[in-house]
């Protein structure tokens, strides 16, 4: 007769086989060498990638825009000439807008873009280079300091803002076709700006083309036909040239997983690392770390999976993905690159509409100045606008985008071309 096994021991050998099985689980799910690898991979190959998109002049300086923007960056971070108060600030923003006449426009913002405009054309010509990149202030992969990245980005910005007024002041002078030059290199910044700086770039693109497109509508809608033509062009490539977002996306989740955990990383990972991100001071709750990292590059590959879809189809499946988020357990704080806002997404999306605005523009007043009247629609094809004829003289282009709707563009026809003028056009 065998003899029984004693219920103690027999349940003490279950115990011992569930906490066995538990400690290869936990030690699977706590072990990150793989996200090590993986992080090591392509943070070296985002540091070290290249920004082609289509240059907007012909023929284009060779290089890249970082380089050739490289040599005034010093000039750039210096402190500002005194800068306008704010009451004059805000009158200086509703001339560059269009909201009120240039004759309103203060002194003081008058002799800021004075002193300012050799170095601002320094800039705008950069971006005649071939190809993208930004210097390497720009990049959120160059290093976890970022005060000279946010120094940089602020004078950008007012290099933006200053091309914008630019604009302004050479329609309300008569030179509409120099207008046009500078704000289609103010557009050309914003697009550059785009290429490689993460969530920040994309969000100082944005206000660029918020900034300067009324302004750059008004200079295409009175420039001659000829130059009208040429910008419908180089609007056209302008508009092909924006990176996806989901790259976006994957350069800042980089830089937060470098920031945040890059003291877990072992001493050979961190040797093959660019040089800024090799210090590591040690944090406390390495465990509970290991888990965070997993699930911000699982919301991360999630959120880029979808974030390049059509608007409606983006806004259903990210829905699904707060959902999801919604039914985990024991969810850790989110990086701040898994929380695309929806501000962010429409900021992105009229950007796109607005740059579609100024490329139908560009084409609808050449033609018109050409045949002598309206075309019956848009010859971009895009679903996303509507042309509609107020009389004669007058025509409208307008957003019928649900969500999306930046103030129309009122276009005001030229007088037909001569048979001399038309002779004389590209």
């Amino acid at each position: 007769m065998a003899l029984k096994r004693p219920l103690p021991a027999l349940m003490g050998g279950v115990l011992l086989f569930v906490l066995a099985s538990l400690g290869v689980l936990a030690s699977q799910r706590l072990s990150t060498d793989a996200l090590e690898a993986r992080l090591v991979r392509e943070v070296n190959t985002l540091t070290h990638a290249e920004h082609p998109r289509p240059a907007h002049v012909t023929p284009p300086r060779a290089g890249t825009f970082g380089a050739a923007l490289e040599p005034w960056v010093a000039s750039l971070v210096r402190p500002p000439h005194a800068a306008p108060g704010a009451e004059d600030a805000a009158r200086c923003e509703a001339v560059t807008e269009g909201r009120v006449p240039v004759a309103n426009l203060p002194a003081a913002c008058r002799e800021a873009l004075d002193l300012d405009r050799p170095l601002m054309r320094q800039v705008l010509a950069a971006t005649h280079a071939e190809s993208g990149g930004l210097p390497e202030e720009l990049r959120p992969l160059s290093g976890p300091d970022v005060s000279r990245r946010d120094a940089l980005a602020q004078a950008l910005r007012r290099v933006l803002e200053q091309a914008a007024l630019e604009t302004r002041l050479l329609v309300a002078g008569g030179d509409a076709d120099q207008a046009v030059d500078t704000c289609v290199d103010a557009l050309a910044l914003s697009r550059e700006l785009a290429l490689g700086g993460g969530l920040a770039g994309q969000r100082l693109s944005v206000h660029g083309y918020t900034r300067t497109w009324r302004a750059c509508a008004d200079a295409l809608d009175a420039a001659s036909v000829g130059r009208k033509r040429e910008a419908a062009a180089q609007l056209t490539r302008l508009h092909e040239g924006f990176p996806p977002l989901s790259l976006t996306l994957h350069e800042d989740s980089l830089a937060a997983q470098l920031t945040t955990f890059r003291d877990l990383l072992s001493d050979d990972a961190r040797s093959l690392l660019p040089v800024a991100w090799m210090d590591a001071p040690s944090l406390p709750g390495a465990l509970s770390r290991r888990l965070q990292w997993r699930q911000w590059v699982a919301d991360s590959d999630r959120l880029r999976a979808v974030v390049d879809m059509p608007v409606e189809a983006r806004r259903r499946a990210m829905s699904a993905l707060d959902a999801r988020k919604a039914q985990e357990h024991f969810r850790q704080e989110e990086a701040v690159s898994a929380r695309l806002s929806s501000e962010d997404m429409e900021a992105m999306d009229l950007r796109a509409l607005r740059s579609e605005a100024l490329i139908a523009l560009a084409e609808v007043d050449a033609e018109r100045a050409e045949k002598g009247q309206w075309p019956k629609a848009l010859a971009t094809k895009t679903a996303s606008l509507v042309l509609e004829s107020v009389d004669a003289s007058q025509a409208i282009i307008r957003s019928c985008v649900r969500g999306l709707t930046p103030e129309a563009l009122l276009l005001n026809a030229d007088a037909p071309a001569t048979p001399q003028q038309a002779r004389e056009q590209p």
